[in-house]
């Protein structure tokens, strides 16, 4: 194996070398147990060993992420239910949450590598926990501030860590829609989140404030959670304690042929070097920033709105389920056609443009108040339209689960990626302005721009990774060619770079899902 491959930067290096590139020789965590030849599973055991880990991840998975979009709504239902926290204040708190997020992003990335990713994961949830619980101490604004900026910190590895365990244990084809499965969690959450806090409405005493009930309620649950991932949730195939010795050499053989790996915990700086001088990192960036403003907007701001159209505190929090009924169906068929048709940038532009009617229909029909109460049918229209989007950032999940390999490059890239959406979250929590109620005009029409922005960014990122793929074909139909290397050959090589802890652009045989 002397002949050359493409690095991705404009030029080759020897194939012999590539293992050189891996720093110190450390290779996958999968590595040490399936080695560089395959082994062979039949279909009855991928199959198997597939079920197996559904059963076990995916309710982690999905209760995590419903526990942590619970935090996300808490303030929104409190708002309705007397918080004494109002008006630029509010944005102010709103704005906090991400504030922290974005300060503790890249660090948790890096760090979270070091450990387990399972108990590194559990111990932040028990940590957030905590957090959500003391919002219910006190309801003046400095300390309100300071544990919605904790929160963020301690809910930044969430995301770079789900997305990395789904990378690790799934194929390509089915990474989608399990991102899909526990990001409709979202959409569960509407349901679920309005139904307590319209429960909460019933409790006529006067011992404890309806608000604070929400957050000890929802703080109490991410206890459980928490304790859950520590106990239940593996880190990896290769130390998952629930598979045999036999299923773990399946699962990682199911995942052998996407390139990607499982996870190395030696920090590498090349990969990271990489990782920002990749342009598609930069266009996902530019994605995940773009979508977060309306993301924080609708999140923070959806009660505040639907109330704005006529209803009582009560109704609005029950228009909150028909809008979660639209993002669970809009995620779960996104991410079904994402792995279905293996594209990633044509589901996310799907998910838009309803949304986009959505928004047109809000900036259209806001008025006065008399006026929205006239037009609630359009106006609801429109909110519940406007849910679709939402899905498209478990679009940009999948999309990196599926097209960024190396430990450290996707470490990085996770990061960057929640940078972004903080950035743009933070900005999302102030398209709302009280000066503008209960038009809320300025913030409407901003968000209907944005939303239209990102269709020519997506287009660009998908003719790209195929403009990478059609050079990878090249580059190693060169080898073939050079090296005489039959097709069980060409397959063998296939084999030894799949755990070499490669990246995407330093693997040959690595394919882009576009």
């Amino acid at each position: 194996m002397d002949k050359k491959l493409e690095e991705g930067h404009g030029h080759t290096v020897p194939v012999n070398t590539l293992a050189a590139i891996i720093e110190d020789g450390e290779l996958d965590e999968g590595a040490k147990i399936v080695g560089d030849v395959a082994h062979n599973i039949t279909q009855e055991e991928d199959d198997a060993v597939r079920r197996k880990l559904d059963m076990r991840i995916l309710p982690i998975l999905a209760f995590v992420y419903f526990s942590q979009f619970l935090d996300k709504l808490a303030p929104s239902y409190a708002s309705v239910l007397s918080l004494p926290i109002t008006g630029e204040s509010y944005n102010l708190v709103s704005l906090a949450f991400y504030v922290g997020f974005f300060v503790a992003e890249i660090p948790q990335g890096i760090i979270s590598q070091r450990f387990p990713l399972a108990r590194y994961l559990g111990s932040n949830i028990l940590l957030w926990a905590t957090a959500l619980i003391l919002h219910a101490a006190s309801g003046r604004f400095a300390p309100f501030f300071i544990f919605r900026v904790l929160l963020g910190v301690f809910e930044a590895c969430v995301a770079p860590i789900l997305i990395a365990l789904i990378a690790s244990f799934y194929k390509k084809s089915e990474q989608a829609r399990r991102i899909g499965f526990y990001y409709a969690m979202n959409g569960v959450t509407y349901i679920v989140g309005g139904a307590i806090a319209y429960g909460v409405t019933h409790y006529h005493g006067d011992a404890i404030a309806h608000w604070r009930i929400i957050f000890i309620l929802f703080g109490g649950l991410a206890f459980v959670a928490g304790t859950i991932v520590i106990l239940f949730l593996p880190s990896s195939p290769a130390t998952a304690p629930f598979l045999t010795e036999r299923e773990k050499v399946i699962a990682l053989e199911r995942v052998r042929s996407g390139q990607s790996g499982t996870i190395s915990h030696v920090w590498k700086k090349a990969q990271g070097t990489e990782a920002l001088k990749d342009v598609k990192t930069w266009l996902v960036f530019l994605l995940m920033i773009t979508v977060s403003v309306p993301n924080a907007a609708i999140t923070s701001f959806q009660s505040i709105l639907v109330k704005s159209f006529g209803y009582t505190s009560a109704e609005a929090l029950l228009m909150n389920m028909p809008c979660g009924a639209m993002q669970i169906s809009a995620t779960l068929a996104a991410t079904y056609w994402a792995d279905k048709r293996k594209a990633r940038m044509f589901p996310f532009i799907a998910t838009l443009i309803p949304s986009i009617v959505g928004f047109a229909l809000l900036v259209s029909f806001s008025g006065s108040t008399s006026h929205n109460k006239a037009h609630k049918g359009p106006l609801l229209a429109g909110i519940v339209l406007s849910q679709t989007f939402i899905t498209s950032i478990a679009l940009l999940y999948s999309w990196s689960s599926s097209n960024v390999a190396g430990s450290s490059k996707r470490s990085v890239v996770n990061a960057l990626m929640l940078v972004a959406f903080s950035m743009g979250n933070v900005a999302g929590t102030q398209a709302f302005q009280a000066k503008d109620a209960p038009r809320y005009l300025p913030g409407k029409t901003a968000l209907l721009v944005l939303l239209c922005a990102l269709v020519p960014i997506a287009l660009v990122l998908h003719f790209y990774t195929r403009l990478l793929n059609s050079r990878k074909e090249q580059a190693v139909r060169e080898l073939v060619e050079v090296n005489g290397w039959s097709d069980e050959e060409l397959q063998k090589e296939k084999d030894r770079c799949a755990f070499l802890d490669a990246t995407d652009l330093q693997n040959p045989f690595f394919v882009y899902t576009c």
